[in-house]
């Protein structure tokens, strides 16, 4: 399903949801970074204090290295879209199907090919 061939109601629907979203992980990325400039150093002295608090930041830069990516899968979604290679699969060309679409509107790949995608290089584990 490209575009042109989704109904104009779903086309409308995930041009509207990605948008949304590529907003929220821009506003989430712009106050973490607006966060870490204003941070002030906290005088940790207690060992579980410090553990609690290398704990927290890995966990957010975590959080945030997620979000920088799901924002760079949306954006390219977006750009896909106006394109007009929305919703064929990046590698083979195939139409995605609609109820993959609707569940991960970013997504650049059918089901087959994530498949490949997700499997372990050879040698690894």
């Amino acid at each position: 399903m490209s575009l042109a061939t989704a109904s104009p109601d779903l086309s409308l629907r995930l041009l509207t949801q990605m948008t949304k979203r590529q907003e929220e992980l821009r506003a989430m990325l712009r106050a973490a970074a607006d966060a870490r400039e204003n941070e002030q150093p906290t005088d940790v002295v207690d060992f579980k204090d410090v553990a609690a608090e290398e704990s927290r930041a890995a966990v957010d830069d975590l959080a945030l290295s997620h979000a920088a990516i799901e924002l760079s899968q949306v954006s390219s979604a977006l750009r896909r879209m106006e394109e007009g290679s929305y919703g064929l699969c990046q590698d083979c060309g195939e139409a995605i199907d609609e109820r993959r679409l609707m569940a991960l509107p970013a997504t650049p790949y059918c089901t087959a090919c994530q498949t490949i995608h997700e499997r372990p290089a050879p040698g690894r584990r």
